[in-house]
C-alpha cells in the first residue's frame, strides 16, 4: 500500500534524529515499489576528494564493500550528473546526459552486472551548498514511472533532504566525518582483521590502529567492532564510512 505524501510530511514533523528520518524515508520509498534505496548528502563541492554521507538499504553487500575499497563515488556519473541537473532520470539514461569518461563507463558496467533492474536518481538542494541525491532501485521489468510520479518522488525527497539539513547541522556533519585512514581501517575491521594484522597491513603501530578505532567508534556512535562494521558497511546506516555506494 502506497504511503500518502501527506502522511510522509506528517511523519517528517515528528522525527528527532537522522536515523528516524531514514526509517521514514524507507517506509515511503519502499511503498512506491523500490527495493534498493540510498540517500547521499554532499557538503560543498561534489568534486572534492571527500567521502560523502550515505545511507543505503537493499544494495548487494559485495557491491558496498567494493565501493569502500575502490572509492566508487569518484567515478559515479549518476550522482555527478544529477547534482548539475534539476530533473530525476533513470540510471540507464545517464549516458544520454553527457559524454562519460572511461572510468565512468566502467562504473556503469559494474552497476549493470551487480545490481539487477533499473532505478532513478532524484536530486535535492539545500542551504549553504548542502545538496544530495536519492537513488531508488526497482525490480527487473518494473514499469517506468510517469513524469508526474517522478515529480512526486522529487518533492518528497526534497522535503526529506531539508529535514536532514535541519536535524544535522553542518558542524555536526563535519565532526562525524571519517578520515581516509579511518575508512581504510573500517574496511579491514569488516573483513575480520585484528588490530595487529591491520597494523602490519598498513605499516603503522598497533597503538595507532587502536587510536583510529576509538575515533571510529565515537564517530559512528558504537561500542564494538561488529556494530561498527554493520553500521559502516552493512545494509543500513553508513555515516561517511562509504566512499561510494551503489550506484
Amino acid at each position: 500500500m502506497k504511503t500518502d505524501c501527506r502522511e510522509f510530511v506528517d511523519a517528517l514533523r515528528k522525527v528527532t534524529d537522522a536515523d528516524a528520518l531514514w526509517r521514514v524515508m524507507l517506509t515511503f520509498f519502499y511503498s512506491r515499489g523500490g527495493i534498493r534505496i540510498s540517500y547521499r548528502h554532499v557538503q560543498g563541492d561534489p568534486d572534492r576528494d571527500m567521502t560523502p554521507t550515505i545511507y543505503h538499504d537493499g544494495f548487494p553487500d559485495g557491491f558496498i564493500r567494493r565501493s569502500v575499497a575502490e572509492g566508487y563515488h569518484r567515478s559515479n556519473p549518476i550522482s555527478a550528473v544529477a547534482l548539475v541537473t534539476t530533473e530525476p532520470f533513470y540510471w540507464s539514461d545517464v549516458e544520454t546526459k553527457r559524454k562519460l569518461s572511461d572510468a565512468e563507463l566502467a562504473f556503469l558496467d559494474i552497476v549493470r552486472t551487480e545490481i539487477p533492474g533499473n532505478g532513478v536518481v532524484i536530486q535535492m538542494f539545500g542551504p549553504n551548498s548542502r545538496n544530495g541525491t536519492i537513488n531508488l532501485g526497482f525490480p527487473e521489468d518494473f514499469p517506468r514511472l510517469e513524469p508526474s510520479e517522478l515529480g512526486e518522488l522529487q518533492l518528497v525527497g526534497q522535503a526529506a533532504h531539508l529535514a536532514y539539513c535541519r536535524l544535522v547541522p553542518p558542524e555536526e556533519q563535519e565532526a562525524h566525518r571519517l578520515t581516509a585512514r579511518e575508512v581504510e581501517i573500517l574496511e579491514w575491521i569488516a573483513q575480520g582483521k585484528s588490530n595487529s594484522v591491520i597494523a602490519d597491513i598498513l605499516g603503522i603501530s598497533v597503538h595507532t590502529v587502536d587510536t583510529h578505532i576509538r575515533r571510529i567508534f565515537k564517530k559512528l556512535r558504537v561500542h564494538d567492532r561488529t556494530t561498527a562494521a554493520v553500521k559502516g558497511l552493512g545494509a543500513g546506516l553508513v555515516q561517511n564510512a562509504t566512499s561510494g555506494w551503489g550506484p
